[in-house]
């Protein structure tokens, strides 16, 4: 397929004869536009927000039932602070593909950041189901939604888990973990070894990747890092 049976005068993917085909690819690019607004690579986050919600919307309009154009309009309407849509698009993303592993684990994040910790919970457990051999970052996405539902050893075991395997990752999570299970000393070496990892870690950069609406359990959260002794930034 030529770039110019792809491509129009805005740069977003137009239909062929292969609508789902040209549908996937917008949604693949919409994703990528997302990646970027929430970790700062290359655009602004608006233009990059901007520019996600334009190629989920064309993936859309191609295929009605793409998936992954739903997983990026949730995550997009997330990182904007929509909830209530985000979860409504997370939750017709596992409806449209009950058998995708990442499917599930992109609704735990969404459905965990918007309020609903037991919901993802549930996703992100069906997602190792389906995925027995999943990548380090479940259990990430597993330590969150046990933290947030309230169980905080289980959370502590996944977290540990999920620096076992991909060293550094989550080290943030696993202090404030230590900090609301009342491990203060275990949270202070946490935030020692993140240190020496990272040397440039400010919470302030870290806030700019958290999107939650529980305000109040964000806050408490920051207090959690600052008290284990990272710096604000």
């Amino acid at each position: 397929m030529h770039a110019d049976e792809l491509t129009g005068s805005k740069g977003l993917l137009q239909p062929t004869n292969r609508r789902a085909s040209c549908g996937q690819l917008n949604a693949m690019l919409g994703f990528m536009h997302y990646a970027d607004a929430r970790f700062g690579w290359w655009d602004d986050r608006e233009t990059a927000l901007g520019k996600a919600r334009a190629y989920a919307d064309r993936a859309l309009e191609l295929d009605p039932g793409n998936a992954d154009a739903y997983t990026t309009s949730s995550l997009v309407f997330m990182l904007r602070e929509r909830y209530d849509e985000a979860v409504v698009d997370a939750r017709r993303v596992v409806q449209l593909a009950p058998g995708s592993a990442d499917a599930a684990t992109f609704a735990c994040f969404v459905l965990a950041s918007s309020g609903y910790p037991e919901e993802a919970l549930a996703q992100i457990e069906r997602a190792m189901n389906l995925s027995p051999n999943y990548p380090a970052n479940y259990l990430g996405h597993l330590g969150n939604a046990y933290r947030l539902t309230g169980k905080i050893e289980e959370a502590i075991t996944a977290f540990k888990a999920f620096d076992a395997r991909s060293a550094g990752s989550g080290l943030t999570d696993l202090i404030i973990s230590y900090h609301e299970n009342g491990q203060p000393h275990e949270a202070k070496q946490t935030a020692e070894r993140l240190l020496a990892a990272r040397r440039d870690f400010t919470i302030a950069s870290w806030l700019k990747t958290q999107f939650r609406r529980d305000a109040a359990r964000l806050e408490a959260d920051i207090a959690a890092l600052r008290t284990a002794g990272l710096p604000m930034g």
